[in-house]
């Protein structure tokens, strides 16, 4: 599946426009030609297993947007129209996730694999995060040590656009900016994680900084400059780094 790189930047915060392109995904992918012939409210209930009045809030969003119509005579069938562009840089390509219901869980089998597909779209926003840092690494290190004159050009106009700085200082993503950055809580951001960690969209990576320090045990400092000391060394643990696979 694919999404347009527009829609996935506009999901930041918008937790109303990621439940809405889960549930418009859901329906593509159990309808022929993405269309709902003679639709209404209940038929929908019945094809996702979502509430009356989350599927009304779901369409709003998708109305507002222009990715859903009704066509046909009397309007009596619901389209619902591509999310992916033809352009392939445009789009994000979401990993393919093998979903399994929990029987013990009181929604029933869509509506949870909606739910996953939510998921997923929160995963690809902190994939998005890590690439871009990525990106920021990868344009001053190309600054630095150009290959060729082109590339130093291209390094420096883009560190100017962006606001990079001489120096790559990766200091992780913690669950705090995760939160404020896409939209959710802390302990959401913690679920995503190991969400996607578990399906290997991302590897998690503690980031750990040490330095040998003499009697480290004696210095006062310690708990205020670093997270912990360990014979002659000293720790400071920064937020995890991500590898996007």
């Amino acid at each position: 599946m694919k999404v347009k790189r527009y829609i996935i930047n506009q999901m930041y915060r918008n937790s109303k426009l990621r439940k809405a392109i889960a549930f418009s995904l859901f329906v593509k992918a159990h309808s022929r030609n993405s269309i709902i012939k003679n639709w209404n409210i209940n038929k929908l209930h019945d094809i996702t297993g979502v509430s009356v009045n989350a599927i009304k809030a779901r369409l709003a969003t998708l109305r507002s947007m222009g990715l859903i119509e009704e066509t046909g005579i009397d309007k009596k069938h619901l389209v619902f129209k591509s999310l992916h562009s033809h352009t392939a840089h445009r789009n994000v390509v979401l990993p393919s996730v093998e979903f399994k219901p929990d029987v013990n869980l009181k929604k029933n089998a869509y509506a949870q694999e909606i739910k996953n597909l939510e998921n997923v779209l929160v995963a690809m926003l902190l994939v998005e995060i890590q690439r871009r840092k990525d990106f920021a690494e990868q344009m001053i290190q190309q600054k630095r040590n150009p290959h060729s004159k082109k590339e130093y050009t291209e390094a420096v106009k883009t560190c100017s656009r962006f606001g990079y700085g001489r120096k790559f200082i990766d200091r992780g993503i913690s669950y705090k900016y995760m939160a404020a950055k896409i939209g959710m809580s802390i302990s959401k951001s913690m679920q995503i994680v190991k969400f996607a960690a578990n399906y290997s969209i991302v590897k998690k990576m503690r980031n750990i900084a040490k330095r040998f320090s003499m009697l480290a045990k004696y210095t006062e400092d310690i708990l205020t400059n670093y997270t912990y000391s360990y014979r002659n060394w000293i720790y400071k643990i920064y937020a995890n780094k991500y590898v996007v696979l």
